[in-house]
């Protein structure tokens, strides 16, 4: 008979949530190799991989086909328009963790792995915002684009610098429930209107590491150097500031004022104001 033997207890590893990654995609075939792959070969123990193409003609398909066995589900029909796609993406999601990542960007190794870990059950966080990298098609230097949350006034302030990065975002379904499905009639700006309805909720844990990269390219939706998205933003910065009864209403009011209206209009006086003297001299 042999004798028992005390053994030390191995520390318990937290179980890793499930992850749903949802990929909108729409003719992206030069790009859409690379973003599938970022995802699977992220070896994620625990992951959910959905691409919902809007009905794509130019070899999208055949790249997604090579990819089937691995992927939880895909579809290519016609849609209205990427938030609809990947509202369709998140009614199939069973992750406690959901996210989309376009079908021009990439995830960076191990970033999933990194998103499990901070968003695990116990953490005490909702959501997360990472660096993401801007990579440029014409070989241009790549930009980094810090992530970082500060409070939701400050998110508002879109006008002072806009800091969440779209690709590099997560966030668990408890962040979901309560901010609902992407607005289908916001075609630009649906990203920064989630993150709003989620701060409303939630703050974002700031994650120090590159998690993403972003493929820029004249052909992407904000490949004029977002002219569009902060024309967008600007457009509807009202309606996330709550009754204009509120003393916050009016102060994001008169920041928007001094930062596009009363600043400017300074600065123009100070200028004309020097090339007069400029000139008397």
């Amino acid at each position: 008979m042999l004798a028992s033997v005390n053994l030390p207890r191995l520390p318990r590893l937290p179980r890793l949530p499930r992850i749903s990654v949802i990929t909108p995609s729409y003719n992206q075939s030069a790009f859409l190799e690379q973003t599938i792959r970022s995802v699977l070969l992220q070896r994620y123990p625990d992951l959910e991989y959905f691409i919902i193409d809007g009905g794509s003609t130019d070899g999208s398909i055949a790249l997604i086909r090579k990819y089937e066995p691995w992927l939880s589900y895909w579809v290519s029909e016609p849609d209205r328009g990427q938030s609809n796609a990947i509202n369709k993406g998140f009614a199939r999601a069973t992750g406690q963790i959901l996210c989309w990542l376009n079908s021009d960007d990439y995830y960076l190794p191990d970033t999933l792995l990194t998103v499990g870990e901070m968003l695990a059950d116990g953490t005490g966080y909702y959501a997360l915002a990472g660096h993401c990298l801007k990579v440029y098609s014409d070989n241009r230097p790549s930009v980094l684009c810090e992530g970082k949350y500060e409070d939701r006034r400050r998110l508002l302030q879109f006008w002072k610098g806009y800091q969440l990065h779209q690709p590099a975002i997560f966030w668990r379904r408890e962040a979901f429930e309560r901010a609902g499905w992407l607005n289908e009639n916001l075609h630009q700006i649906m990203d920064f209107d989630y993150w709003a309805r989620i701060s409303e909720h939630f703050d974002f844990l700031n994650v120090d590491r590159v998690l993403a990269c972003c493929n820029y390219h004249e052909s992407a939706k904000t490949g004029d150097e977002y002219v569009q998205y902060h024309k967008d933003l600007k457009i509807n910065a009202h309606r996330y500031w709550g009754s204009k009864l509120t003393r916050e209403f009016w102060y994001l009011q008169a920041s928007m004022t001094n930062h596009f209206i009363v600043s400017p209009k300074i600065k123009r006086v100070r200028q004309l104001a020097r090339k007069t003297l400029d000139a008397l001299t």
